[in-house]
């Protein structure tokens, strides 16, 4: 893996265990930050609602998704299936890490809620599209393939961006 490009290491990276939660919690966390940026008082609200209603998606997600395996794979103990959907689902949680972060990161340097806000919804966007064209092209898609589904993928964000402006 010395001769790997950046781009081969951030597809591994990505393909590696469950892609579609990295998806999910970009846009659960983009969601929200979109839903309540300009309704609360503080950045530091829209980061604790984020987080909330990201962990209680993940939790849901890791309980849904245990309790679908005891169809597709024969029972086992609930804290087996527990434990196995917990590894396969941490993605849901690093997917929304990028954006919170952000926000932090910009309140603490002095920008406005809605700036913070603005950022982590781009950088969402940005996130998206990257996940959505390496993606395709691990699936082995051509480049202009791939770049349909990162503009596909992108668009959920940009439908994040646009709704902040008429939330409020």
């Amino acid at each position: 893996m010395a001769d790997e490009t950046a781009r081969e290491r951030a597809t591994r990276l990505i393909a590696r265990g469950n892609p579609a939660g990295l998806l999910y919690g970009a846009i659960i966390t983009g969601a929200v930050m979109s839903a309540t940026a300009n309704h609360v008082p503080s950045a530091a609200r829209v980061v604790v609602a984020s987080v909330f209603v990201l962990i209680v998606y993940w939790l849901a997600d890791v309980y849904v998704r245990a309790f679908a395996d005891q169809f597709n794979h024969g029972r086992s103990p609930l804290p087996r299936r527990m434990a196995a959907a917990i590894r396969h689902e941490s993605r849901v949680l690093m997917g929304g890490v990028p954006a919170i972060v952000v926000v932090l990161v910009a309140s603490l340097l002095g920008a406005e809620t809605a700036l913070a806000v603005d950022l982590a919804l781009w950088l969402t966007v940005i996130e998206l599209g990257a996940v959505g064209y390496l993606g395709a092209r691990s699936a082995g898609s051509s480049p202009r393939t791939a770049f349909r589904e990162s503009l596909a993928a992108a668009l959920l964000g940009i439908v994040m961006v646009v709704s902040k402006t008429f939330l409020h």
